[in-house]
């Protein structure tokens, strides 16, 4: 035993050194965890969608070439079409409007003013036979491809319009 006053250099404390390990240790699975994390989720995560998951190349550029230039809007319809799909009456209240090229918009007006009747039936048809889920898709990405095959039937061309935009829709029950 030792003498009193002395101390026993068996038990030390641990250095300072000592405790700096196993936190050095820890910090660096946490970082590499961190990384793995990271390039994990960006592997697996969907390629980023432009807005209203329209691409370049569905008759619109991005704005910077000169095909933006050479697209003209025209008013093809507005009506107040209804729709019992769903079980009631729901009363629409739409404005449709096509992107053509600026080199064909006499002829498109000229067609549109020959074919006011048919063009408001064909809207009229396609929104009275549309299924409830596709009156409320974000892009009414339906409403429009259904109408773009209208409109070229009734003007028998499927090169004219580019693109259906619609503008305005509104809906309402019976009573409102």
């Amino acid at each position: 035993m030792p003498a009193e006053g002395t101390e026993d250099k068996s038990v030390a404390a641990p250095s300072s050194k000592g405790r700096l390990v196993p936190v050095m240790i820890v910090a660096a699975l946490m970082g590499v965890e961190g990384v793995g994390v990271f390039f994990l989720a960006s592997a697996l995560s969907p390629a980023p969608v432009s807005v209203l998951g329209e691409t370049p190349g569905d008759g619109e550029t991005n704005g910077t070439g000169s095909d933006a230039m050479d697209l003209a809007e025209v008013e093809l319809a507005e009506c107040r079409p209804s729709n019992l799909m769903s079980g009631q009456i729901i009363t629409f209240q739409i404005r449709v409007t096509a992107l053509v090229a600026a080199a064909d918009l006499e002829r498109v007006e000229e067609l549109a003013d020959a074919n006011r009747a048919r063009i408001q039936d064909g809207v009229n048809t396609v929104m009275r036979s549309a299924e409830p889920k596709y009156l409320s898709e974000p892009t009414l990405q339906t409403l429009r491809r259904r109408l773009k095959k209208e409109f070229d039937r009734i003007f028998g061309d499927d090169q004219l319009i580019k693109r259906v935009l619609i503008p305005q829709l509104h809906q309402s029950s019976r009573g409102v």
